[in-house]
């Protein structure tokens, strides 16, 4: 994954103002995502919970980057900004490859398998206290 200044350069990411409040509406959109996949049936609806969960992961990216005063205009940079946030490469990459899917589904028809969609699902619990505690410390909630 390029560095997020690389999406500086490119226009892809433009500096912007601290929007709290943008920061805010976006970790609640995550979580309303989050709790509506949770009432799914993995097995039917793995598309759905798949992006729903991408969506939310996203939302978390971008609120980051609201109140850093920052604005992305590409989902490989709201994943970019991660790093700066100290969060480990092996998890930017995993998401990364989540971003990969997820555009083969939306962009060229590709099937979202049980075990994708369950994958993603564990890569958010495993990550959900981390996040939890940055939404707290940053007074998101």
């Amino acid at each position: 994954m390029k560095p997020f200044e690389y999406f500086i350069e490119t226009n892809e990411a433009k500096k912007s103002i601290v929007d709290i409040n943008l920061a805010k509406s976006l970790i609640k959109d995550m979580q309303e995502r989050i709790g509506k996949t949770d009432l799914l049936d993995i097995k039917v609806f793995p598309k759905i919970i798949f992006e729903n969960i991408y969506d939310a992961l996203r939302d978390f990216c971008d609120a980051l980057l609201a109140l850093s005063g920052y604005k992305s205009y590409s989902h490989q940079a709201s994943i970019s900004f991660l790093a700066k946030q100290g969060f480990e490469v092996s998890l930017i990459e995993d998401l990364d490859r989540f971003r990969y899917i997820r555009n083969g589904s939306k962009y060229y028809g590709l099937s979202i398998s049980i075990e994708d969609a369950q994958q993603i699902r564990n890569f958010y619990i495993v990550n959900k206290l981390k996040m939890e505690k940055i939404i707290k410390f940053k007074g998101l909630r």
